[in-house]
């Protein structure tokens, strides 16, 4: 069933910085890159088992993650993301090297850097099996396009958007959940008429692009078909794109690039603002594809749609 929504107006948008990191962490990650041969990267992604004492290191876009087990212990060590002004959102990192030694660990495991988050989760005895779980972000994103977009009254078109995807850490056998990571961090914004009417969101810029073709492919982001209709009288400028991820499914495809459901939005003389609907199933884009994730939230079969006082809210600049 589709789902309508009314999109709102962006007011407020902050950037959080995080430290830099210690030197011996980038040579670590020279160090430990895997010697494969070009093309494809490797999804990082599944299930894996690891012995006691052993761990393992992902690079997910630019983000690093390391898990570590002991017969008591899984440790989880995340490097995230630069803030958004350092950091390339759209770097196309994706391996995954296994086993490391706790001595290959050891400088991961006894950092005192302020700027890399450790996780400890106790157990009586640790399972040997952990999996890494691409999910979509818990909030709605806004994108904003790398150049703004003009569609002419009574046209159409299709815009390929991708969004930051997070990092789902889980124990497969007993389906505990550890801990979730974004693969990168993006701004916080409020989006709404006002500071009272609105929701807080994530703020991101995105290669969006006419033809799926002209869009890389980077493992730790999900692509969007959004069609855009406008039956105003006039031109629409698309500057801000507001995507309700937490209502939507992911699903992977031929190539392994992974995709959301595609998203329509509808522009009229007599709306403020725009229509969304939620396509169901895979987009026709993605190519035998399968299921990954439902969506983080479910929503009522019947239509709904939000009224706001002001104009033009969802592409206004």
């Amino acid at each position: 069933m589709a789902i309508a929504w009314m999109a709102i107006a962006e007011i407020a948008l902050y950037f959080r910085a995080v430290p830099p990191l210690a030197l011996f962490f980038q040579f670590l990650s020279r160090t430990m890159e895997p010697s494969t041969p070009n093309g494809d990267p490797t999804p990082w992604w599944g299930t894996v088992s690891l012995d006691v004492q052993t761990g393992g290191r992902w690079a997910v876009g630019p983000s690093t993650l390391w898990l570590y087990r002991t017969d008591r212990e899984w440790r989880i060590v995340h490097r995230p993301s630069p803030d958004a002004g350092a950091a390339d959102p759209l770097s196309n990192r994706s391996d995954v090297t296994m086993p490391l030694s706790e001595a290959d660990m050891a400088p991961v495991l006894d950092t005192d850097d302020p700027a890399v988050h450790t996780s400890r989760y106790s157990f009586g005895d640790t399972e040997p099996r952990i999996a890494l779980r691409p999910a979509l972000a818990d909030r709605p994103v806004v994108s904003r396009p790398e150049h703004p977009l003009y569609v002419p009254p009574e046209e159409s078109v299709t815009l390929y958007l991708s969004t930051a995807l997070w990092i789902q850490i889980t124990l497969p056998d007993s389906e505990r959940k550890l801990q979730e990571v974004p693969s990168f961090r993006m701004s916080d914004t409020w989006f709404g008429p006002s500071t009272v009417d609105g929701e807080l969101c994530y703020a991101t810029r995105t290669a969006g692009r006419l033809r799926l073709d002209a869009l890389p492919r980077r493992d730790h982001r999900a692509v969007t078909p959004l069609r855009i209709r406008n039956t105003a009288a006039d031109p629409l400028a698309l500057e801000r794109v507001q995507l309700p991820t937490q209502h939507l499914a992911l699903y992977t495809a031929s190539g392994g690039r992974l995709w959301t459901q595609a998203v329509t939005m509808t522009h009229s003389a007599d709306r403020e603002g725009a229509d969304v609907q939620v396509r169901s199933g895979p987009p026709a884009d993605a190519k035998a594809a399968e299921r990954l994730q439902e969506p983080r939230e479910t929503t009522k079969k019947s239509l709904f749609t939000s009224t706001f006082s002001a104009v033009g809210t969802l592409f206004a600049p």
